[in-house]
């Protein structure tokens, strides 16, 4: 009798198993106009141990070897700002018409061979929730690491046990310069203790990093000077102001000691010293630039209207305050003539997208916002009956301002964890690429490379010489790689690139990311390869009646198992 109890209970569980990750099956995307060879899950991983955490997670497979290519884990930054906004604004497959009302296909998504996951992080971002506090805005870089790692944990643990065994990545943008050194730090700590269920942890990628704040802002007065933005006369005053000793190279004032904090360690003003009130000014862009990237222009005003730019009630604060700058677009001549709107894009150009990035918040603001998309997507009712403080439905926003608004940083350099990861990490061909757009003005390329290599000297890195690497017989950018032993970091710009890679410069990121995850026999990365990925892809074909996604015989085979294993139990608890 004892035996069979035992039977009955091993049976409800491995039933229990093999349910959990196959529900999360998307198997309708509402306005899909294009054919799908892969599929997409979203649901909710535990993020703390009671489980009244829940972080929302997608997953679209590789459209190439889903069973074989590597996982790669996606975070945005802010901090507040949703991976879900990244998924359908920058890297992800789907792209959202000006419409709202459908999806076209982005064809240099990141799941070129990946099987790419987006976690909603910290809770209060997007769709993850708190289960005991209504609209929750608490957020800390310790409480985010907690957070990420636990969901981590669950969802190969728990939710989808088939990556257990599979090689995974980092990857982010952004304040997620924060939280993925932290977060690599805890995945070393935790493959080293045996408490992490996946021991395949092979590197991480971070894009216009915020993860070190003197050195950020120090570049920046730098880089505004060397591109325009600052007159030689004023030139002349921040040298002669600025320097403790007339020496002194610029390239070694810090300038950050004549800034003050306004409240949360991320956002500054001047000390109202001579040199503060000289400088301060340049460390944001004028109304109606684009800190993200300095030479894209949003046009409004337009006698071209396709649709109202118009969409949200809502301002969207960018993903660092004090800078006003809001995407609207008006929308190209061109625009919408053609039924699949990839076919509309200039492939061999770098102005590609005919200006995605200017309505693309607007458009997924209003996707996302509908009762059928958030069924099809599988979101908790507990999140959809969520009401603001005039008793509204709350809105998935791209980003929680009031989160942001709390939230205090903690570590305002990341050394600490890096050093951290490359003393600790026991994975051969381990590395790390820092990764920047060139012309982004919130976490610039030069204050990145300054830390890395800081980073690198501290722990007796050997460099190589700066070198190009190339996208479609085009200089792409510039990298330096650092290695010791059997960790490389790469410290890499992509040219032309502001602060959201994937969207300004997307099939050299593509094809970046996959090299990245794909090094050759002796564990290097050659970036400007074109083996892994299709640098030249079309796009798919349209659909014609159905925005099914593809269920293959893999869950339905799962799902008679469910079946088979659920009458097995209670076959036996009968016999009882």
């Amino acid at each position: 009798m004892d035996f069979l109890k035992l039977v009955a209970i091993s049976l409800a569980f491995w039933s229990g198993t093999l349910s959990i990750g196959e529900d999360d099956l998307v198997k309708d995307l509402p306005g899909l106009i294009f054919n799908v060879n892969f599929k997409m899950y979203s649901g909710y991983l535990n993020a703390n141990q009671n489980g009244s955490w829940k972080m929302h997670y997608t997953l679209t497979e590789s459209r190439n070897d889903p069973a074989n290519d590597p996982l790669l884990v996606w975070f945005n930054g802010g901090p507040g700002c949703s991976s879900f906004a990244g998924q359908f604004e920058e890297l992800g497959p789907f792209y959202v018409n000006k419409d709202g009302k459908s999806l076209y296909e982005n064809v240099y998504s990141w799941n070129a061979r990946a099987n790419v996951l987006y976690l909603e992080s910290p809770i209060g971002v997007g769709f993850s929730y708190d289960t005991n506090t209504n609209n929750y805005t608490y957020a800390s870089d310790d409480q985010t690491a907690d957070q990420n790692y636990a969901a981590l944990k669950d969802f190969f643990a728990r939710v989808q046990t088939k990556y257990q065994k599979r090689k995974f990545f980092l990857s982010g943008e952004s304040y997620a310069g924060i939280y993925i050194p932290m977060l690599s730090a805890r995945l070393v700590k935790g493959i080293n203790s045996n408490d992490f269920p996946n021991p395949n942890f092979q590197g991480s990628a971070i894009g216009n990093g915020f993860m070190n704040v003197a050195y950020l802002q120090n570049s920046l007065i730098l880089w505004s000077m060397y591109h325009g933005r600052i007159s030689l006369d004023d030139w002349d005053d921040i040298k002669k102001y600025c320097r403790d000793d007339q020496t002194t190279d610029m390239d070694n004032v810090d300038f950050s000691k004549h800034f003050i904090s306004t409240t949360n360690q991320i956002d500054y003003v001047s000390d109202n010293s001579r040199c503060g009130n000289l400088t301060a000014q340049w460390l944001i862009l004028p109304d109606n630039m684009d800190q993200y990237n300095y030479y894209q222009d949003c046009y409004t005003g337009s006698s071209i209207n396709v649709v109202n730019a118009t969409v949200s009630s809502f301002t969207e604060k960018p993903e660092h305050a004090g800078k006003n700058f809001k995407r609207v677009f008006a929308g190209p001549r061109r625009f919408g003539l053609d039924p699949n709107t990839a076919n509309t894009y200039n492939y061999d150009s770098t102005d590609n997208q005919w200006g995605y990035i200017c309505w693309n918040e607007d458009a997924l603001f209003k996707w996302a916002n509908r009762r059928d998309v958030q069924k099809a997507l599988n979101i908790d009712q507990e999140w959809q009956n969520r009401k603001d403080n005039d008793g509204k439905p709350f809105p998935w926003t791209d980003c929680n301002n009031a989160l942001y608004d709390s939230y205090h940083l903690t570590y305002n350099t990341t050394n600490q964890f890096f050093d951290y990861v490359i003393k600790n990490v026991k994975t051969p061909n381990f590395r790390f690429l820092i990764y920047n757009g060139d012309v982004d003005t919130v976490c610039n390329y030069l204050g990145d490379a300054w830390h890395m290599r800081d980073v690198t000297n501290q722990n007796a890195f050997t460099s190589t010489p700066r070198d190009r690497w190339w996208f479609r017989d085009q200089v792409a950018g510039f990298y330096q790689r650092y290695t010791k032993q059997q960790i490389t970091i790469d410290v890499l710009t992509v040219k032309g690139a502001g602060h959201m890679v994937p969207n300004d410069r997307p099939g050299p990121s593509m094809q970046m990311i996959t090299n990245f995850m794909f090094p050759d026999t002796n564990g290097l990365v050659d970036y400007s390869s074109n083996q892994t990925a299709d640098p030249t892809r079309k796009p798919a074909d349209l659909l014609t009646t159905s925005t099914v996604l593809p269920t293959d015989s893999t869950t339905t085979n799962d799902a008679f198992a469910r079946s088979l294993l659920s009458l097995l139990s209670l076959l036996v608890v009968l016999l009882l």
